[in-house]
Formats: C-alpha cells, structure tokens, sequence
C-alpha cells in the first residue's frame, strides 16, 4: 500500500474480517473479571509476531484495541507505553520492518494501527524464528523457504510491473471506481484509490502504471495488453471429448478482460451451465444445483486470481462435462502451498498475484482465510458428492467437481 487508511475507513476495514491482510489484536487480558490491560510485554511480542508474519507473506493490516469480532475495545496504555509499542517492528524484528503506524478513534476507543509492506527478504522476530501469515493464522516457516518464495515473486511477479506503455487514459476509471467502491477506501477519488492499492505510484509528476491495473481496468477492447487474460467456458456433450466428426464440445462463452468486468461475466456463463434437478423438501419442490453454488464460484475466482499472467498463451478455461466441471488455470502452486496441503483441508496461502488477490478480497470476492478450497472440499462433501480431485500438471492447475454418483475411475 502507498496511502495511510483513514480514520473514517477503519470501521469498514473492520467490517471485513480477520484474514490474510487484516489481524485484530485486543489490548485487554480477558481472563479476570472485569478485564485488566494486557501485559505491556505480552501485547509487545504479539505485535511483532503479526507484523513478521505480515510482513513475510504479502504484507497487511495490525489493529491493535480490537477484539476478534471487529468490535473496538482500546486501551489504556500511556503515550511512553504506546511509542514503544509503535517501535516493536524496529527494536523486535530483524531486518527492520518499516510500518506505518497511526492512532485513531473508532467509535469512542483509540485503536492502534499498523500498516505492514511486503518484506523483500525473510524477517525474524528475535529469538523466535520466521513467522508467515496463512489465512488468519501465524505460522513457523523456514527462513530458505520464505526467501525462494520472495526470490520467483521477483521473478515472475507480472502484477507488479509497470507496463511503460500504458498510461492513466488507458485505464476505465469510471469502472475502477465501481469496483474499488466496496473496499474500505472506496470514497477516495479513484486515483487514491488505485494508488492505495499500488496499482499505480507517481513518479516525477507522472502516473506510473502496473500490469495489475490494466488487467483489472483497461479499457476496452483490453487484448491488446493481454491475449489470453479471460476465461472461456465450454460445454462436452458427453463424460470425454470427442474430436473430428463426432467432436462434442461447445464454446459456449468467453469472459474478456479487464478482470473487473470478466469476473462478474465469467461467474454469468458458468451459472447457466450449472443444471438444476428438483427434490421433495417437507411439503414442496426446491431447486438443487449439481454443485454447490460456492464450490464452482471459490474455484473460479481462485483460477482467475492465482493464474499465472505471464502465460499469454491461454486462458482460464472452464469445462462442463455431464459428470463433472473441470476448472484450469495456468500457473503451478506456489510455495508452501502444496497439493497434499490443499487435499488435507488446512489452511495454505500462496500466491503470485498478492495485489490481484487483495482487491478481491476487499471487495469481498474471494475468502483472504486461507480456507477456500478447503471449504469447497467441506460444501461437496455436505452435499454427499464425490470428493473434488485437484492435479498440478505441465504449468497447469486444475480442480475438478463431480457430480453426484459420477465420478469416474
């Protein structure tokens, strides 16, 4: 982020949730009756843990006054007490973590607030190792690890480029605007907006523009910034593909950029293939869909978020089999998300697109909780249908949904 969040943006900040960018932490020990302030000490090192792990994975939002719910509850440490907290990600953590760091009111309390960038190296609270935030969780992670991971996000990090091309006219602005509306700086004229979010950064009097910006809000038509950027979605009459003249498949649509446009478009085309059977519930009929709503929707919003960009070769691409759905993005996982991890249904954070994914978070198009798949596992699973198979093959990721009693051998 490249802009403060403001006092009156705070509250929908809150709103949204812990998750991967946002952690609350309570300044009150809530074991004693009525509760006593937190130990300074305590509170000092669960600030640096967060920030760590913060700063470790892709960087995110400390509200310390807050407890788990999003509801402010303050603190009551003096001014000498709150400098050093303020101090914690300089004085605990190595190298030094540089936040920014602000004090507001929210809705009659003082809320402490830390706003952490992405680290370029492995950070260490000291004489507690390398925390890496996962969803809402902090977890241990070696340091050779986080810093490969930071090594291929400098190298493959499409998003983060600036494209010298393009230029603040190329971009929908009135789209932006709509889009960013539902995210806690929504308000702010656009240009804050995308700043916030380091979509774009101004330099010597100009606007510098990423390759996240103009795939989420290029004007169109947008291919010329990236062939392949959308989703085709097609239809197989039939549980295989069948090719020459007994060829069984229909494109049945195609989703263009800008992301802000071809999502919404994407989630349309795939709704309509999603069948619907009717089943006795009590006295009446209800409509049931072949997959659960949110399983086909977490999948399609994972593949267009987590996708590898730089592939320009092809797209997102959804298949409609009379047993199943098939959902393919280029792009292999990124450490330390592994298929074992996803298929045992903990919580793995992972990505190559950290600004693509926190907008989507922001506007509440995606879970930032690490859980996805994991939830898609737990929807099919509730509904008594076959358990998802999920492969990472050739640059590929793919996870399938089956229907009930068809999956194949």
């Amino acid at each position: 982020m490249s802009a403060h969040l403001r006092d009156d943006e705070i509250p929908r900040a809150l709103s949204q949730g812990e998750g991967q960018f946002r952690e609350f932490k309570s300044a009150w020990d809530r074991r004693s009756d009525p509760p006593r302030k937190l130990n300074w000490k305590s509170l000092r090192d669960k600030i640096a843990d967060v920030v760590a792990a913060f700063a470790n994975a892709d960087g995110g939002l400390l509200f310390v006054g807050v407890e788990d719910d999003g509801t402010p509850s303050g603190h009551d440490y003096n001014d000498e007490a709150v400098k050093g907290l303020f101090a914690v990600p300089e004085n605990r953590i190595q190298p030094e973590v540089r936040c920014r760091t602000g004090r507001a009111e929210v809705d009659g309390k003082e809320v402490l607030v830390f706003e952490v960038p992405q680290s370029a190296e492995a950070v260490m609270v000291i004489a507690d190792g390398f925390p890496f935030r996962v969803g809402a969780q902090v977890q241990r992670e070696p340091q050779e690890l986080i810093n490969q991971r930071k090594q291929a996000l400098r190298v493959v990090g499409y998003e983060q480029r600036f494209r010298a091309d393009a230029t603040l006219d190329d971009l929908d602005l009135e789209l932006a605007k709509r889009f960013l509306d539902r995210t806690p700086v929504g308000k702010r004229p656009v240009n804050e907006a995308l700043e916030y979010y380091g979509l774009i950064d101004r330099h010597l009097g100009q606007w510098k523009i990423t390759n996240a910006a103009v795939l989420l809000f290029a004007r169109r038509p947008a291919l010329k910034w990236h062939p392949r950027a959308g989703v085709r979605v097609f239809r197989v009459a039939g549980k295989e593909r069948l090719h020459g003249r007994q060829r069984n498949v229909t494109q049945v649509g195609r989703a263009d950029p800008p992301l802000a446009m071809a999502m919404e478009e994407a989630r349309t085309l795939c709704g309509a293939q999603v069948r619907q059977s009717e089943r006795l519930n009590g006295l009446y009929f209800e409509g049931v869909p072949e997959y659960p709503e949110f399983a086909w929707q977490e999948a399609l919003v994972n593949a267009i978020a987590h996708r590898d960009y730089e592939v320009t070769s092809r797209e997102t691409e959804v298949w409609f089999y009379e047993d199943r759905v098939e959902i393919t993005n280029p792009g292999d996982l990124i450490a330390p998300v592994t298929l074992e991890r996803l298929r045992e249904g903990g919580p793995a954070h992972g990505t190559r697109n950290p600004m693509l994914v926190r907008v989507f978070a922001d506007i509440g198009a995606m879970r930032d909780e690490g859980e996805g798949v994991a939830r898609i596992f737990d929807e099919m699973a509730d509904r008594r249908l076959p358990e998802p198979d999920i492969e990472c093959e050739g640059g590929l990721f793919t996870i399938r949904l089956f229907g009930e009693d068809d999956r194949t051998e």
